[in-house]
């Protein structure tokens, strides 16, 4: 994903990001013009993720070849304290990331030789709208009932937002007892460096097209609400997802999970912000323990 030996690109917000600068690229759009639409979306000015989102946007437009003064002058910033919240918990911590923050920019100031060339596009919609109950088959016998919560066809690979339930079934399953169901909990990264945490991703339909045919429909719901899991979305490999969930039952099968508390299906459906407060400090507590672990 990237050529540096800092964390840049290792951090999963500015490596998301820059996927969907590369995607809005191959779509046409101008390096500017996905600048200013991130920036519309992600609002980093309000988000404790501020140095993770404009690293992701500077990087884009230096790849792309069209890094702008604004953007660079915005990731200049990002090393203010203000703005490293998250890391800065552990002077060395907080150190070790201002001087890769400033390796990077060091490095991006000397435009790329040979600038990214746009790809052929080949539109893949979303497979599911927002809402979705679904199956989805992991083995032979077994399904996981999941939940669409987003769909966007905006450029050339739809997307789907899933959040995966504990609900293990082998004969089609209804949503009265997926409503009885926790939201699925992952202990371990897996395959895919996901976040421990409750497990929702970003799938695009591109990554699923080979295996789209192993969902079963189950039913559809009206989500006008629902809680936020967590501050980060990992982007999910869907070819991965039966591996991933066994290596989360087989870590279960030998080890007590670390989850604070349960979730449910119904809690999860409702907003709450206490319950969301609780897991935000959750998710906090995940992604230091990441960064110690570096």
């Amino acid at each position: 994903m990237g050529t540096w030996g800092t964390g840049i690109l290792q951090n999963d917000t500015t490596a998301d990001i820059w996927v969907e600068f590369k995607e809005l690229y191959n779509n046409g759009f101008l390096p500017q013009e996905i600048r200013i639409k991130l920036e519309e979306d992600y609002e980093p000015q309000d988000d404790e993720y501020y140095s993770e989102i404009w690293t992701g946007i500077a990087y884009g437009q230096w790849m792309c070849g069209g890094l702008e003064e604004y953007t660079l002058e915005k990731v200049s910033e990002s090393t203010q304290l203000k703005w490293l919240i998250l890391w800065a918990y552990d002077e060395d911590l907080l150190n070790k990331r201002i001087k890769e923050i400033s390796d990077f920019i060091s490095k991006i100031k000397t435009p790329r030789p040979d600038p990214l060339k746009r790809k052929k596009v080949v539109v893949r919609n979303s497979f599911f709208k927002k809402g979705d109950v679904i199956g989805i088959k992991l083995d032979s016998e077994q399904y996981v009932a999941a939940i669409v919560t987003s769909h966007r066809d905006y450029n050339d690979d739809g997307e789907n937002t899933i959040v995966f339930t504990d609900l293990f079934f082998k004969e089609k399953t209804t949503l009265k007892h997926i409503l009885k169901a926790n939201i699925f909990y992952l202990d371990i990264g897996g395959t895919s460096n996901y976040f421990r945490g409750y497990y929702k991703a970003i799938f695009y339909a591109r990554n699923m097209a080979k295996q789209i045919k192993k969902v079963v429909p189950i039913d559809k719901i009206d989500i006008s609400e629902f809680l936020s899991l967590g501050l980060g979305i990992p982007i999910g490999d869907w070819n991965n997802v039966s591996k991933l969930l066994q290596e989360q039952l087989d870590f279960l099968n030998r080890n007590k999970s670390e989850k604070p508390f349960n979730v449910s299906v119904a809690q999860f459906l409702k907003k709450n912000e206490q319950l969301e407060d609780k897991l935000r400090d959750w998710d906090r507590k995940i992604f230091s323990a990441k960064l110690n672990h570096r």
